[in-house]
């Protein structure tokens, strides 16, 4: 988990969403971890700190650190600079369509 200072004011959830939304499942890249469920929450503080939760969809899952990897570069490219991403293994991931 790295942290940074972030340089993004009036960021909206809705937005890093949407970015994740590309972010393609790393063992079945036509869909992607928000159509499989895996992000759980998105939290932008007031001073811009970006929080994404995710389950990965086992918990013996290979790809978590690629998972981790893209979340934080699908933030990044948005501009923000201050990203905690963190993984729980419960309540277990699900498609959300």
């Amino acid at each position: 988990m790295e942290e940074h200072t972030s340089s993004t004011i009036n960021l909206q959830p809705s937005t890093v969403w949407a970015a994740l939304a590309s972010v393609p499942d790393p063992e079945i890249p036509v869909v992607s971890i928000t159509d499989m469920g895996m992000v759980r929450d998105v939290t932008v503080s007031d001073a811009g700190r970006v929080t994404v939760t995710f389950t990965p969809t086992f918990s013996g899952c290979p790809a978590l650190h690629v998972i981790r990897d893209s979340i934080e570069q699908a933030v990044r490219d948005l501009g923000v600079t201050d990203i905690e991403v963190k993984s729980t293994l419960t309540p277990p991931g699900r498609p959300t369509g």
